[in-house]
Order: C-alpha cells, then sequence, then structure tokens
C-alpha cells in the first residue's frame, strides 16, 4: 500500500503542475506513437473541461446508447466545447489544423462509444456548426478520409526505436516516412494543414538527435549544427517550439517547489512564496489554489473508498458490485472528470 500511494503522491504533483501551467500541445503525442489514443488526445480538452461547470451525469446507465438515442454528448465530454470549425469567410471550410482538432477531440471517445455512435455524433456536430453552407459537405467528406488514414496508419508495423541501449534512428526515419506517404495518399490537399507542421518539427528533431549522436562532430560544430536546423524553420515552428521549452521550464519550476514544499512539510504560504520566486503571484496562487481544491477531493476520495470497501465485503455477484460502485462513485462525485478520476485510482489501486 505504501507504494501506491507513493505513486498516487507523484501522479498527484504532476496532474497539479501540467493543470497549473496548462495543456500541453495534444500534437506531441504522435511522436512515434501513431493515431492520438483516447488518453492521448483528452489532453487537449481537459483543461476546457476542469474550468467549465459539469452537468450530472444522466441517470441511463448505459452511456453509449444515451448519446445513440438522444443526441448527448459521451459522458468524457460533457461540460465542454467542440473546436471551432474555422470558414474561410465565403462559406468553405478553411485548411487550418483546427479541423483536424474537431475531429480529434471527438475521437477521445472512440473507447467509449461505438463506431457508429461516433460517425453519428461528429454528423451531428458538424451540422449544428455549418448547416446550410458548402463547408458542411467538406467537413463531412473530410472526416472519412481521417478516418481511412487512422485506420491505415495503424496497419504499419511498428519498428523498434531502440537497437539495444541506443536509438534506432533510421527506424524513426522509416516511421516518419511511412507517416508522410499515408498523409498524401489519404488526405490529399487536406494534409499540410492536418500534420504540416508536425510533421517538419518530427524531421527536424530526428536531424538534432543525429547530430547529437555523431560522434564524428566536436561540441562546437554540433552546436552550430543544431543551431542551424532550428534557424530553418518556419518562425511559426520556432515560436512553438520557444513556447514549449519556456512551458517546461516552467512545469520544472513547479515541480520543484512542490516536492520541496512536500518534503518540509511547507504550508500554501510558503509554497506561494517559493513559486512566487521563480514564475511570479499569478501562477504561485493558482497553484495554491489548485493543491488546496485538491486536498479536497483527495480527503472526498478517501470518504468514497471507505463506503466503497464496505460494498466490497458484501460478496456480490460482479454485476450487482459494480452497479453499486457505480451508483456511490456518482453520488461522491456528481462532475463527470472527478468521477473518472475516481474509477482511475479504483483500478490503480485493485479495486
Amino acid at each position: 500500500m505504501r507504494r501506491f500511494d507513493g505513486q498516487r503522491g507523484r501522479a498527484r504533483s504532476r496532474w497539479l503542475v501540467f493543470a497549473a501551467v496548462g495543456a500541453l500541445s495534444a500534437g506531441a503525442a504522435w511522436w512515434l506513437n501513431g493515431a492520438p489514443s483516447a488518453r492521448d488526445a483528452s489532453a487537449a480538452h481537459s483543461a476546457n473541461v476542469a474550468s467549465t461547470t459539469q452537468a450530472p451525469l444522466a441517470s441511463s446507465s448505459d452511456p453509449a446508447a444515451r448519446v445513440q438515442t438522444e443526441g448527448a454528448l459521451p459522458a468524457s465530454l460533457v461540460g465542454s466545447a467542440p473546436p471551432h470549425l474555422p470558414t474561410d469567410g465565403r462559406g468553405h471550410l478553411a485548411h487550418t489544423r483546427a479541423v483536424r482538432d474537431f475531429f480529434d477531440y471527438f475521437l477521445t471517445t472512440q473507447n467509449e462509444v461505438s463506431a457508429a455512435t461516433l460517425d453519428a455524433l461528429v454528423r451531428r456536430q458538424i451540422a449544428a456548426q455549418l448547416d446550410g453552407t458548402p463547408a458542411a459537405d467538406e467537413a463531412l467528406a473530410v472526416w472519412p478520409r481521417y478516418n481511412a488514414y487512422r485506420s491505415a496508419l495503424a496497419q504499419i508495423p511498428q519498428a523498434p526505436a531502440q537497437n539495444g541501449a541506443k536509438m534506432d534512428l533510421d527506424a524513426l526515419q522509416l516511421a516518419l516516412d511511412q507517416r508522410d506517404a499515408l498523409g498524401t495518399r489519404f488526405m490529399g490537399d487536406w494534409n499540410e494543414a492536418f500534420f504540416g507542421g508536425e510533421s517538419q518539427r518530427q524531421h527536424t528533431d530526428l536531424a538534432r538527435l543525429r547530430v547529437a549522436s555523431d560522434t564524428s562532430l566536436s561540441d562546437a560544430q554540433k552546436t552550430a549544427r543544431l543551431t542551424a536546423l532550428d534557424a530553418a524553420l518556419p518562425p511559426e515552428i520556432r515560436a512553438v517550439r520557444e513556447r514549449a521549452q519556456q512551458q517546461q521550464a516552467s512545469i520544472d519550476a513547479i515541480s520543484r517547489a512542490q516536492m520541496q514544499a512536500q518534503k518540509q512539510g511547507a504550508s500554501p504560504e510558503a509554497l506561494r512564496a517559493q513559486i512566487t520566486q521563480t514564475l511570479g503571484p499569478e501562477a504561485a496562487e493558482r497553484v495554491v489554489q489548485m493543491q488546496q481544491a485538491d486536498n479536497a477531493w483527495q480527503a472526498r476520495y478517501a470518504d468514497y473508498a471507505t463506503q466503497r470497501a464496505q460494498i466490497d465485503k458484501q460478496d456480490l455477484p460482479p454485476q450487482q458490485r459494480e452497479a453499486q460502485i457505480a451508483q456511490l462513485r456518482q453520488h461522491f462525485f456528481a462532475n463527470p472528470s472527478d468521477a473518472m478520476r475516481a474509477a482511475s485510482l479504483d483500478r490503480s489501486s485493485g479495486s
């Protein structure tokens, strides 16, 4: 149990750090991981879910059926809003990454609802935003192409990224080239909008890895080549890279402050003072508020776990046990994202 508590504590720290700084780019999940899984892509809307008033869970015991019959959002999306589908001012769908973000938002539910339900949901949401415009038909045409691309990508054998203790850079190059080819084949004129910037960043990252691992280069030569690679990037991609570096530095600073405060048993005021020194008062106040909110959530989870243990002692049939635990969880966690977090902790603890 001690080991689990330690793991849970580290997970809580990571959760607070990421929530305090802001959601990282969902595109990073594509590096060597293929199409985004429900877990990966959920980062794209988790911050929105956390900051929006949540609706209570529906009374239906079958969320997938409720989505299909009522046209409601799946439980994991309740309280958040779909990304906006952009148009070009003349009623046509704009060729931008935002279109992929719209589809990825709904693809986070692919393990929650059936493929048919997901397809119907996306089509309804397209109509809700674009009905009566040429952009609606254009979005409906892009959606199956994106699904076909994802299906083809999943069929590619995944070459090992490691060759013993060394990264297999040739295997990484092959994986990137295969993805680029599938993007061209299935997405056509949408390929650049969906994957262009991401692909360029990944190829640049791979080139940086090759430079860093080239033992024939001196440190000065490596620095010069890495600088040249960054300079060759378009301004918008350089800006993304710089924001990511700044964000990572902020995450590291907050994490160090939190770990130090936890070791010292510091008060919220001490934690606020430590983070204020590195990131300023606004970030410090936000971290402290989220720490306090998380402490309250953990206390609520402890009460829930105590009552859940009483259900476990009743030796009920599995289906009846799960139904009672689901009802108990909904009682303690009306917010769907809180309920999912509690269920995740249940699974982690083997409950």
